[in-house]
């Protein structure tokens, strides 16, 4: 039995645009400016980047509960009972903070050697 590879080029900007508008729904962020930030990147990579940024509301408030000195149940309660803070929207300074800690998985050589296997060994 032969397996058959497919490649599969990385999202072309108007690609990622729409990856973006997936992936902020309800929020009022561009995707102009994120898709134009995010050449190389794949859609694994733009959904990573979307969750990271909407995960920040959490990160922020588990900070104030530590400022507080709350740990373990305490943390727990707290996290309970301001769930409304998770709601907050996801701002810009998010994606650029996830941008910087996802980055590209895939890099320039790797996409050269996949553009040469395809040409080599790839259905039409």
């Amino acid at each position: 039995r032969f397996e058959k590879r497919i490649y599969i080029p990385l999202p072309t900007i108007e690609g990622r645009k729409e990856l973006f508008r997936i992936n902020l729904k309800g929020t009022e962020l561009s995707e102009d400016m994120l898709s134009e930030m995010t050449g190389g990147y794949s859609g694994a990579d733009i959904a990573n980047v979307s969750r990271d940024a909407a995960m920040a509301s959490v990160r922020k408030v588990m900070e104030k509960a530590r400022q507080q000195g709350l740990n373990g149940t305490a943390m727990q309660k707290y996290l309970s009972d301001n769930k409304e803070v998770f709601h907050d929207a996801v701002t810009q300074g998010d994606f650029l903070v996830a941008l910087w800690k996802v980055g590209k998985s895939v890099g320039t050589g790797d996409l050269e050697k996949y553009k040469t296997w395809f040409q080599e060994f790839g259905s039409s």
